[in-house]
Parts: structure tokens; C-alpha cells; sequence
């Protein structure tokens, strides 16, 4: 998967194309998914692997960016 990576509370976002990885920055294995359904939603496979789906705010520029912010701050470990 390529695009561009960010740094998020110690794992990697990385993807585009309205799919997303969130990433462990040592092994870069997969630690969530982040999928965009349209119309502004967009459902995740969490850090403890439930699925969840989030509505971000209309103002938020970057949604993929802003769902993983939300799974790091619920992560059991804090992030």
C-alpha cells in the first residue's frame, strides 16, 4: 500500500484511495484497518479487534487521520 505516512501516537497511518493501515512502526504489521463507506463514514477494525464505525466531524480535512486518533485514544494500553 502505498501514500503517505503519519505518525499517530506511536503507529504509522499509512494509505489512500479511502483505505488506511495503522501500522506498528517496529515490525510494520497491521493494527487496524480504516475504511471510508462514503457520505462521511468510515469503519475501522480496532487495536483490540472489534469493528467500530465514526462519523467525523464535516470540518475534519483529514478523516482517515482524525479515525485514528480515536482508535489510539481508545486503545486499552492508552495508545
Amino acid at each position: 500500500m502505498s501514500g503517505e505516512e503519519t505518525c499517530v501516537e506511536g503507529y504509522v497511518l499509512t494509505g489512500g484511495a479511502d483505505v488506511y493501515l495503522l501500522l506498528d512502526p517496529d515490525t510494520r504489521d497491521p493494527r487496524a484497518t480504516i475504511v471510508s463507506l462514503g457520505n462521511g463514514t468510515w469503519r475501522a477494525r480496532t487495536l483490540d479487534g472489534k469493528a467500530k464505525t465514526f462519523e467525523p466531524p464535516d470540518e475534519i480535512d483529514r478523516p482517515a487521520l482524525w479515525v485514528a486518533e480515536q482508535l489510539t485514544m481508545e486503545a486499552p494500553d492508552g495508545g
